[in-house]
């Protein structure tokens, strides 16, 4: 079958289009993109390493090392961007440079304008899931003179003079562009589509949550900064109980006034709708996993009463709570 045998007379609909690629689409092997899985004598696990795009590379994995091990890198001037999404704190040792740690949920950047070496000791039983991406200077030199507007320049800062270190401590969004480098169902040129944009959104987001935490960190200082961060970890550390303002602040060596300032500032909400946000969140998955009623979903996230529950979590979710256990039931709403 050639091009021109499928070419109907009249020219192409987008519905023609369509049935042409899947004529196609049956001669072709799908390209596998999704984690490979792999057994070692070092590891066992899923490892993902795509290049989405010049000068970007694209890597996750969930591996279980099986021996004590110095994993040893060595890489080209690049930025390295990478998320711990479980596992334990981990050292990482750069030579010339010291070391520095790793910590889950914490994004990790690391940049270098000369080739270097670093190894991190990896632990016999230790399970790590990670997802991260490399730019390398071919990335940064495709945006020539626009780099200084969209935000990039955060990051291309970071492979100047030497070598460069910077942390996010904590941001829900990457997590879940990260999570999805290992989770995501696409194959094929699909995958290899999916892929490529998940990656970009996870530049423009970890530029983005640099560029913001640098400005509050100039506003507030690293000090209140940090304590407010801390306080926002405590929080999701146990929802089921979480402390008093009162207490929170104590416990992070502010004065209250001060804590909810800072915390509106660094999070954009007060503590309250941050632990009800958070709370609500927990409420859709006791919903949708556990298939409580909406009734006792509402009571375990602190709502005394049924109708307070369902209208806070209509506003927050843009329908009714009711309509999550009938999805996660195969029903669907009247």
């Amino acid at each position: 079958m050639t091009l021109e045998n499928l070419i109907p007379p009249g020219g192409m609909t987008p519905s023609d289009l369509v049935r042409l690629g899947a004529e196609f689409a049956l001669g072709v092997e799908p390209v596998e993109m999704a984690p490979q899985v792999l057994d070692t004598p070092i590891y066992t696990g899923r490892l993902l390493a795509h290049e989405v795009q010049p000068g970007l590379m694209l890597s996750a994995g969930d591996v279980t090392y099986i021996c004590d091990q110095g994993f040893a890198v060595e890489m080209a001037p690049a930025l390295v961007c990478g998320i711990m999404l479980s596992g334990q704190p981990v050292r990482t040792e750069v030579e010339g440079h010291g070391s520095f740690v790793r910590l889950p949920h914490q994004v990790n950047l690391m940049g270098f304008d000369r080739p270097i070496r670093y190894t991190t000791p990896l632990e016999r039983g230790r399970n790590f899931r990670t997802a991260g991406f490399v730019l390398q200077p071919a990335f940064f030199e495709r945006f020539a003179e626009d780099i200084d507007d969209d935000g990039v320049s955060a990051l291309r800062e970071l492979t100047t003079g030497g070598f460069r270190t910077a942390t996010i401590t904590h941001s829900p969004r990457i997590g879940e562009i990260a999570r999805l480098c290992l989770e995501h169902p696409y194959g094929g040129q699909l995958g290899r589509l999916f892929l490529e944009s998940n990656a970009l959104a996870y530049v423009i987001e970890v530029a983005q949550a640099l560029k913001d935490e640098r400005r509050l960190v100039a506003l507030l200082g690293r000090r209140e900064y940090d304590r407010v961060v801390h306080a926002r970890e405590i929080l999701d550390g146990d929802l089921v109980n979480t402390p008093t303002t009162l207490e929170l602040a104590r416990r992070v060596g502010i004065n209250v006034t001060t804590l909810q300032a800072n915390f509106k500032a660094v999070f954009g909400r007060t503590i309250f709708a941050h632990v009800r946000e958070q709370r609500l969140m927990m409420a859709k998955i006791l919903l949708q996993e556990y298939r409580l009623s909406v009734a006792e979903a509402g009571r375990r996230v602190g709502f005394s009463r049924p109708s307070a529950f369902s209208a806070a979590y209509r506003r927050h979710y843009g329908h009714p709570p009711r309509s999550e256990r009938r999805q996660s039931t195969g029903m669907r709403p009247g």
